[in-house]
């Protein structure tokens, strides 16, 4: 069932990386900010594991591109990359120092930043062009599931095995490891054409595409903008999984599940509507729909609230994912794409880490003061406003069709 027509053998190995490896992160990465607070780290801290992993792991995106395209080569860095990444799980095992373990994960996302252009542009090399995006879909549907599954299998073996945070997590994280080896190491039987091209370094390259597309950089600028309010409350949200609701492991399992089926669950049917009636009312349509998402952590007096939030959420999210992706595909040339996103997801790793880490040093101060539970829900509510408040930005973006339409006028 992975695709109707025959697929060629290195997509068929492709796709078995792929879902290997959503196994590997499924394992492990939606407990790390759990485990963050079980080691008494502050809400700074969380702030900071939030901001560096975000920060690092889309900023280098953009160096590991240019060099992945001056090498000519793409496998080398998803294997190098993937394998680091995979190790770093054994070393986390056993850890009871929180600023170890934040070491060890942005460490983590550096390592993560080299797969991700490398793999991109992989699958572009391995996709026929006219069943891309169904092949791109395929692969995120699978990843997704897979990621879900180990997620529920790391929660009840967590369940199980609850004595210390030692023996907790050693499992998962080893079984993380394991897989990602496995994963990783299956796409060496992928051989590819070197194509190298010449990379320009100059900062006035790098930042071209803000320089010379002008609705793009309205668009970036508000993103970035809004990526800095909406990140606020990233490090705070375990605060109330663990100390609040005090949720147990398959609870925290089941947060995450609910959060990613209600994301694919949307995206298999936001792009027919994006399509038929535009990308900016689905981008305004999700954006204000998550500025209500903190008002589920602030009001949470049991795990239910925050099963409610993820799904509405994760609904919401799925949603502004699709019309973001087409928005910037409508405004980014043919032959620049790679460029754009490169440049776009720099700005929003950027907006991510400064985000993050004044949210977290809030929560702590409204923490001291005011207690644990007042303290998060004063602080969740001011971040809920933020939100809001912030998103009328994007009524001043111009709808594609509106821009094409603009250009064919200009034209006559």
């Amino acid at each position: 069932m992975l695709e109707k027509k025959k697929i060629s053998e290195p997509l068929r190995i492709l796709y078995i990386r792929q879902i290997v490896t959503a196994f590997s992160n499924g394992f492990a990465s939606p407990f790390v900010s759990i485990l963050m607070v079980q080691l008494n780290a502050s809400a700074f801290m969380l702030g900071l594991l939030s901001s560096l992993t975000n920060f690092i792991s889309n900023f280098f995106q953009f160096m590991w591109g240019a060099v992945t395209d001056a090498v000519g080569r793409k496998v080398p860095f998803i294997v190098i990359g993937g394998l680091s990444t995979s190790f770093i799980w054994l070393l986390a095992i056993g850890t009871k120092q929180a600023q170890f373990l934040l070491l060890l994960v942005a460490l983590q996302s550096f390592m993560n930043s080299m797969v991700t252009p490398a793999l991109s542009a992989l699958i572009g090399d391995l996709a026929p062009p006219m069943r891309r995006g169904r092949i791109s879909a395929s692969l995120n549907i699978f990843s997704s599931l897979g990621s879900l599954v180990a997620t529920l299998i790391s929660g009840y073996i967590m369940m199980v095995d609850d004595k210390s945070l030692t023996f907790m997590y050693l499992f998962p994280f080893l079984l993380a490891a394991i897989t990602g080896f496995v994963g990783n190491l299956v796409i060496l039987k992928i051989r590819e054409k070197p194509t190298r091209r010449k990379v320009s370094a100059r900062p006035s390259e790098l930042i071209k595409p803000l320089r010379e597309n002008p609705t793009f950089r309205k668009f970036a600028e508000i993103s970035f903008a809004s990526m800095i309010i909406q990140s606020l409350p990233w490090g705070v949200f375990p605060f109330v999984i663990v100390d609040v609701v005090r949720a147990n492991m398959i609870q925290v399992a089941l947060i995450s599940v609910i959060n990613g089926l209600f994301i694919l669950s949307v995206q298999r049917i936001a792009g027919n509507l994006v399509d038929r009636v535009g990308r900016k009312p689905f981008i305004l349509v999700g954006k204000f729909g998550l500025a209500t998402f903190p008002l589920f952590y602030a009001f949470a007096t049991s795990v239910t609230y925050l099963y409610l939030g993820n799904a509405i959420g994760g609904a919401f999210n799925g949603l502004l994912m699709v019309a973001s992706f087409a928005y910037m595909l409508d405004v980014s040339p043919n032959d620049m794409r790679g460029e754009y996103f490169g440049v776009y997801n720099s700005l929003m790793g950027i907006g991510t880490g400064i985000g993050a880490l004044i949210g977290g040093s809030l929560a702590d101060i409204f923490m001291s003061h005011l207690g644990l539970v007042m303290g998060l829900r004063y602080v969740l509510l001011i971040f809920a406003i933020g939100r809001f408040s912030v998103n009328f930005l994007f009524f001043k973006i111009k709808e594609p069709s509106r821009l094409i339409e603009d250009k064919r006028r200009s034209t006559l």
